[in-house]
């Protein structure tokens, strides 16, 4: 069955995570089970850990993704008094681009729930009402995908006869995993943005620990495949981040021309993702310098990052999100050294 569009009431326990609501009533055992197993992981390296914002993670073997919304509910059972729990919405991941632009507006409502959730619960209210505050959300979330899927679709229209072409095509198809690294506000998911959709966004949304893109396009007739993994900077993602570094072909350490601090900082992220691969193998990738058109706000000369990727072992480019400067060029020169990469090792 379709399992897309459901939403799951999670009671996170230590021992044995309780689902205490689902809807629809028929999303298979199956489903519900392999969703909050993924859901639990994300948190279970550290039982202090609660992200404050929504989530958006992939489950790639059910072709799925979910929003995750973590809080913590009053529970005079344990010692601390607390609990965890979680609302968990599932989409299609055709459907990531419309939560990844509007994650912020999205995450008002899981807010709105959740306190109607703890406030009828603190009451003492009975459980059917707690329910149709989650029916409630699952009804508007729906209807919010397709209000903002029908604004979307000039998207779709763009992007989906191109991989239908490349689908046709007989010849190879290469699929590469891109991690995308650097401080909030470096411009990472700004930078995605205009290479997959060729669009800006002008408003800042952090990225809620981890979004999925990809980009199918043509190389010298080879069939490139780029997943994009926008992992979010902030230091409360910590924990999340190391579970998807493995099996990276290729880093993008991303920094603010305009931001010295962000500099200061590419070689702590270079060490995190190093700390954390396999077999302690050497990394390939590149050093972004973002925000080039900002000339009268640089700070970071070409020279010093040149420097610092040359001590990183990075290859140096510049780019601009804002005005797209060397964005298509940047990730088709990636795409060619990938290859290449991908040649020599066969």
């Amino acid at each position: 069955m379709d399992s897309t569009n459901a939403i799951i009431y999670l009671d996170i326990d230590n021992d044995a995570p309780m689902i205490k609501f689902w809807y629809p009533y028929n999303l298979p055992e199956k489903y519900q089970r392999e969703i909050v197993e993924e859901c639990v992981s994300i948190i279970s390296a550290d039982p202090t850990f609660i992200p404050e914002v929504l989530l958006i993670f992939p489950i790639t073997h059910l072709k799925i993704k979910v929003l995750i919304k973590y809080f913590k509910r009053e529970d005079s059972t344990t010692e601390e008094g607390i609990s965890k729990s979680a609302i968990i919405f599932v989409f299609a991941e055709e459907n990531d681009q419309i939560y990844y632009r509007y994650m912020s507006y999205i995450d008002s409502y899981f807010s709105k729930a959740v306190n109607a959730i703890l406030t009828l619960e603190k009451n003492g209210t009975i459980d059917e009402l707690i329910y149709e505050e989650i029916v409630k959300l699952h009804l508007i979330l729906c209807n919010i995908t397709a209000y903002l899927a029908s604004k979307s679709q000039y998207v779709a229209k763009k992007e989906e006869p191109s991989r239908k072409i490349f689908e046709d095509k007989q010849g190879e198809k290469r699929k590469f995993k891109v991690v995308v690294l650097g401080d909030p506000k470096v411009g990472k998911t700004s930078t995605i943005l205009r290479f997959t959709d060729n669009v800006f966004l002008r408003a800042y949304i952090p990225t809620m620990g981890l979004n999925i893109t990809q980009k199918i396009f043509n190389i010298d007739s080879i069939v490139v495949e780029l997943v994009l993994w926008d992992i979010g900077g902030q230091t409360k993602f910590e924990v999340i981040r190391k579970k998807f570094y493995e099996s990276a072909s290729i880093i993008l350490v991303v920094f603010d021309l305009t931001n010295p601090m962000s500099f200061a900082n590419v070689s702590k992220w270079h060490q995190d993702i190093k700390n954390y691969m396999k077999n302690n193998r050497a990394l390939k990738g590149y050093l972004i310098g973002n925000k080039n058109d900002l000339t009268k706000k640089r700070i970071v000369t070409e020279i010093d990052a040149k420097r610092l990727s040359y001590a990183l072992d990075l290859e140096y480019l510049e780019i601009s999100a804002l005005t797209g400067y060397n964005v298509e060029k940047v990730f088709h020169k990636i795409a060619r050294k990938l290859l290449l990469f991908d040649k020599i090792e066969e």
